[in-house]
């Protein structure tokens, strides 16, 4: 199947008479799809985000690239959760990342603005009348004129952040509860035989976070959506080329913010399944979805993608995927897959971007463990009760 792959993507990499008019298509889909979403943005009707729950789950999440806050004393601004943020390097040592809310608690100056991460320490300095404030705890460490002890609530609000895997996550909390579980690691991309092989952005998805958690236990929805082959990076579909899934849901018993979905998918081409095509995918839910894994393997080899989504508000989320490949890939190979999977991953957006939250559906047998999903979900979200212990409370 392999061979088959390469065969076909070397041809169409050939012939530019079938390339040209492809890329025109794809031009004119593109302008298409955004002057779909502007029409359904400004459409009468149904608010959508009404019929979803209004929180932000707690948990980990990417709020951006290592890259983006590379050099020392660099700062950053992000919107993110509902929140402006501002994420920065400190210029000592330790060359440690730092999150704190961006307006400052004198006089709300926002920090990322004329700020400056002070030369030789962990503290960035607002531009306004110069307070400076810890990035690792957020206290105010120097007021220029006040003498004497600064009070020990001039405190910016942190946030708990981790650099990993070319990302700096950050650990959200609505009651400021310290992290539940530790955010993601994986020991093998720590070795010699993986690299880094690309990111892919797609901001400003119209959709709930939840939805791609219920998506994974939604087993019926694979055939109508993803049964087709679709050219890679596209929603275009082959003729004639169809791919079978067979998908399963497990729980984990010793960490209970953590599921696993599988999927085999096998190509079907003119009617007749390939065993040689035979790719297995293990998706990970590290929490809410803020940030999942997904593991391709084959006879190819291995691949991981890192699937993230950061919410910017309850209905709206910019998403990216990391790719680290195993090095005997080829990068061709690797394109095709990654290609396949965001192909189809765009399938379900169409749904995703349109659809209502229904409370309490009406499933029938064999639909798939949509609300023991639900429910595992709802640990991520606080009860009415400690809702009550909030400063500001959420709009419910």
């Amino acid at each position: 199947m392999n061979i088959f792959i390469m065969e076909n993507l070397s041809s169409l990499q050939s012939s530019y008479w079938l390339i040209l008019p492809i890329l025109f298509i794809l031009f004119y889909l593109h302008r298409s799809k955004k002057s779909k979403q502007v029409r359904r943005r400004n459409r009468r009707g149904i608010d959508r985000c009404q019929t979803y729950p209004r929180q932000y789950p707690c948990g980990w999440y990417r709020i951006c690239d290592s890259d983006e806050v590379a050099k020392r004393g660099q700062i950053k601004n992000a919107f993110i959760l509902g929140r402006e943020m501002i994420i920065f390097r400190s210029d000592d040592e330790h060359n440690q990342v730092y999150v704190l809310d961006a307006f400052c608690i004198h006089m709300g100056a926002h920090l990322g603005h004329g700020g400056r991460v002070m030369p030789g320490t962990n503290c960035i300095q607002c531009p306004f009348h110069l307070w400076e404030f810890n990035g690792e705890n957020g206290r105010c460490t120097k007021i220029p004129y006040v003498d004497g002890k600064i009070p020990d609530k001039a405190k910016m609000q942190t946030y708990p952040c981790v650099e990993r895997h070319g990302m700096v996550m950050i650990w959200y909390h609505p009651l400021n509860e310290p992290p539940h579980y530790d955010a993601i690691s994986v020991d093998e991309l720590l070795g010699d035989n993986f690299e880094f092989r690309g990111v892919y952005r797609y901001p400003n998805i119209h959709m709930h976070l939840q939805e791609f958690a219920e998506n994974a236990a939604d087993v019926q929805h694979f055939h109508p959506l993803h049964g087709n082959m679709c050219i890679p990076w596209t929603e275009l579909q082959v003729p004639r080329i169809l791919i079978h899934h067979e998908a399963s849901l497990k729980f984990s018993t010793d960490e209970p913010h953590i599921v696993y979905f599988y999927d085999t998918a096998t190509l079907k081409l003119f009617g007749k399944k390939y065993e040689s095509s035979k790719v297995d995918a293990s998706i990970t839910f590290y929490g809410p979805g803020g940030i999942t894994l997904f593991r391709f393997d084959g006879g190819f080899g291995r691949i991981y993608l890192f699937h993230t989504h950061t919410p910017t508000d309850y209905m709206e989320l910019d998403v990216e995927f990391r790719a680290y490949v195993e090095k005997k890939i080829p990068r061709l190979l690797n394109w095709y897959i990654v290609g396949n999977w965001i192909a189809q991953w765009r399938r379900d957006i169409t749904v995703w971007e349109n659809k209502v939250f229904k409370r309490a559906p009406f499933l029938v047998k064999n639909d798939g463990p949509i609300l023991k999903m639900r429910r595992w979900y709802n640990q991520f979200y606080l009860s009415k009760e400690e809702h009550e212990n909030l400063a500001e409370p959420l709009d419910w």
